[in-house]
């Protein structure tokens, strides 16, 4: 615990679904090796976008295809300290798109840019630009030959690893990467990389972020609600609960989603209209949402969170 002025800040991060464990763990030994939570939550990120195993869970390398064949990713970052955001959508080509994100946050006069913009601004910061066969895998090129033909893949993983991250200054930043479903229109960009509704970061409340049908998520600005909510004083689990309940209700039709917060003490919420999930990996099966979390003192663990 550090006290800094008249705060008190319990270092802490949180990822969505079980295979973010990788990322928080990674956080959660840069924040205490005194890292600030950007530069932790850009390598944890990273650590699974590059990492072809984990791109059936619809994240960068290893990923799944555009209906053209083209791997197409999203990402966003966001600062709370000064609100500074950056984004990158349908990008082609680059395998860690958060860092893209935060090199448009913090080196272009821009907050987001797309498609081949967002490739020519990659390659002018010298990111290493890739051919597209080297973003899939064997696995994933068999699925779209498939998909072309008319079959069914069978796929049951889940899009977006959505990352929150407090560090020992009581600075807080929220990042998320997808590739978003396979398969989809080309262009077609979800609520992950839209400040309010992937994510948000604030110094003066904490940090949301959101995972699931992301066309229909963006409606609502999930995660500025939550983050909107504790600023008001309401705790960080009634936060998100209240903000998935009012989605749910709105919406009227049952759809997946789910929210994970961080407030500035380092309490965690979670809250999903998920009922289980299976892990496409291990196969292990989830009786409702799983999530990573980490807190100072603690180990990583992967938490589960039942259907509201």
């Amino acid at each position: 615990i550090l006290i800094v002025g008249v705060g008190l800040f319990l270092m802490a991060c949180i990822g969505t679904w079980s295979f973010s464990l990788a990322a928080v763990e990674r956080c959660a030994e840069r924040i205490n090796q005194n890292y600030l939570c950007l530069d932790s939550l850009e390598e944890g990120i990273n650590l699974v976008e590059d990492d072809p195993c984990t791109g059936k869970y619809y994240v960068g390398r290893g990923c799944y295809p555009n209906s053209d064949g083209m791997v197409q990713l999203d990402a966003a970052i966001m600062d709370g300290k000064d609100l500074r955001f950056g984004s990158v959508c349908a990008l082609e080509g680059y395998s860690k798109p958060i860092s893209v994100a935060r090199c448009v946050m913090e080196k272009s006069k821009h907050s987001m840019l797309v498609g081949s913009g967002a490739g020519s601004f990659a390659l002018n910061m010298r990111f290493v630009l890739e051919p597209n066969d080297n973003l899939m895998t064997e696995e994933t090129r068999l699925a779209y030959e498939k998909y072309k033909l008319g079959h069914s893949a069978g796929l049951v993983a889940h899009d977006t690893l959505s990352v929150l991250c407090l560090d020992r200054m009581g600075n807080i930043a929220a990042g998320v990467s997808t590739s978003g479903p396979p398969f989809k229109t080309p262009g077609r960009v979800g609520d992950s990389p839209l400040p309010g509704c992937g994510l948000y970061a604030d110094n003066k409340a904490g940090a949301a972020a959101a995972t699931g049908q992301g066309d229909i998520m963006m409606r609502y600005c999930p995660s500025y609600e939550v983050v909107r909510l504790m600023r008001e004083g309401l705790a960080v689990q009634d936060a998100c609960d209240r903000v998935v309940f009012d989605m749910k209700e709105q919406h009227g039709e049952p759809f997946e989603v789910a929210i994970i917060a961080l407030n500035m003490k380092g309490e965690f919420g979670a809250s999903s209209l998920i009922k289980g999930w299976k892990d496409a990996v291990t196969n292990k099966e989830y009786d409702g949402f799983p999530y990573a979390v980490w807190r100072v003192g603690q180990t990583p663990a992967v938490l589960t969170r039942k259907c509201l």
